[in-house]
């Protein structure tokens, strides 16, 4: 799948909240959520899951993905995955890599990886999330509170900061459809539905038991 775009996932009263709650926040080594040769080339710090900040910050994102219509009807979350949020300081960054295929637990199936920009791009350099699914790679410094969805199969880099700091929350989702052109397919026809009841004659019932009907035959596939 192409990436996908999440402008203005969080509010900027959310974004200043999470900031405020990683900023006292307690920390560990990024390297311990990194598996296999990862653990190689993740430089970068981590809040702790045991923090006490975790929850708080953990409910600002789920509210956000809860109002956001592009995350359910185009990804078609089963699942998701704890989030991990990352500060990246001058010389961190993270080099070329997949992301794991399974995690939790119970474990869940990453299908889709989601960076969620913390940092206003101007208070960092640097930085960048380098996607490698074209040539040459594309680069994204979203604004603060965006966020950017990507196939976990996709290798990518952050590249190292250069000065201010860099943060950013990242969590996994499975999706009800493994295979992204089911997955788009239905997005899309999750689009003609919306579409159809906006005009006469649009027929949307038609469009939506043929939906219905695919989205019976693959889900969980």
């Amino acid at each position: 799948m192409k990436p996908l775009l999440l402008p203005s996932l969080l509010t900027p009263s959310e974004v200043a909240e999470v900031n405020r709650l990683m900023d006292d926040a307690d920390y560990e080594d990024g390297r311990a959520t990194a598996g296999g040769s990862a653990q190689e080339v993740k430089a970068n710090r981590q809040v702790s899951r045991r923090s006490p900040a975790a929850a708080a910050l953990d409910a600002i994102i789920d509210a956000g993905l809860r109002r956001c219509r592009p995350f359910r009807e185009v990804l078609s979350p089963s699942a998701v995955s704890p989030v991990l949020y990352s500060r990246y300081t001058v010389g961190d960054g993270y080099g070329a890599h997949v992301d794991s295929v399974m995690g939790g637990m119970p474990p869940m199936r990453h299908d889709l990886s989601i960076s969620i920009f913390l940092s206003a791009p101007e208070r960092y350099e640097g930085g960048a999330l380098r996607l490698h699914e074209a040539d040459p790679a594309d680069d994204y410094r979203l604004e603060a509170g965006s966020a950017i969805a990507y196939s976990t199969t996709c290798l990518h880099e952050v590249t190292p900061v250069t000065a201010g700091e860099r943060r950013v929350a990242v969590l996994w989702v499975q999706s009800f459809y493994r295979d992204p052109e089911i997955r788009q397919i239905v997005a899309d026809l999750r689009r003609c539905v919306a579409h159809a009841k906006t005009i006469a004659d649009g027929r949307p019932l038609a469009i939506a038991q043929a939906l219905a009907n695919l989205e019976r035959k693959f889900i969980g596939s």
